[in-house]
């Protein structure tokens, strides 16, 4: 005979593996590694989707941590990496000198939320290599890490607001991350 314990677990189970199975998908329909969007958040049980989600930079280091484990690279020598925006839960690699966004269609980024302005921000890269946000007096502001902003040099881990969406800056390579601490860039419509 099922006792309620035994049902939770079945229950909670089952919600687990329903949201590493949307993981997978919305890694594939962005054009991620699915297989390490998925070893990245399968470790946080029922709460794999919300982590996945509000936290991307960390699911990426855990990923990268199960990769190295089982490659057993410990070492040697890797590709420099991609500046890129996780923007809900997705990479955007920053390859171009330019990349807007905003919920107008013919953003770099289009972000479809009624609190992002039509052409809310954009990401420049800056002559010395370092990446520069700047907000195009957007009618929610922008903030980074929490504070308004008009113009700011990104760092690597920035948390970025546009309106009531939060995106990441991330620079290193999830595997240059420690767990306590295609390179075109499609038009995506997130939201």
């Amino acid at each position: 005979m099922l006792t309620l314990l035994h049902i939770l677990i079945v229950v909670s189970f089952i919600v687990w593996v329903a949201e590493l199975y949307w993981i997978y998908q919305q890694a594939r329909l962005g054009g991620e590694d699915a297989l390490s969007a998925v070893s990245g958040a399968a470790i946080f049980w029922v709460l794999a989707l919300p982590i996945a989600q509000r936290a991307p930079d960390l699911t990426d280091r855990l990923a990268a941590f199960w990769d190295r484990l089982a490659h057993l690279d410990f070492g040697g020598e890797h590709e420099e990496p991609v500046p890129r925006l996780m923007v809900q839960g997705r990479a955007v690699p920053l390859t171009e000198e330019r990349v807007r966004i905003g919920r107008y269609p013919n953003n770099d980024i289009i972000i479809d939320h009624p609190t992002v302005s039509a052409y809310h921000a954009e990401v420049s890269l800056r002559p010395d290599g370092r990446h520069e946000l700047v907000d195009r007096e957007s009618r929610n502001g922008t903030r980074i890490n929490g504070n308004p902003v008009r113009s700011a040099i990104l760092r690597d881990g920035d948390q970025i607001t546009l309106g009531a969406i939060t995106l990441h800056y991330l620079v290193r390579a999830p595997s240059e991350r420690t767990i306590q601490s295609g390179l075109s860039l499609p038009k995506r419509r997130l939201g």
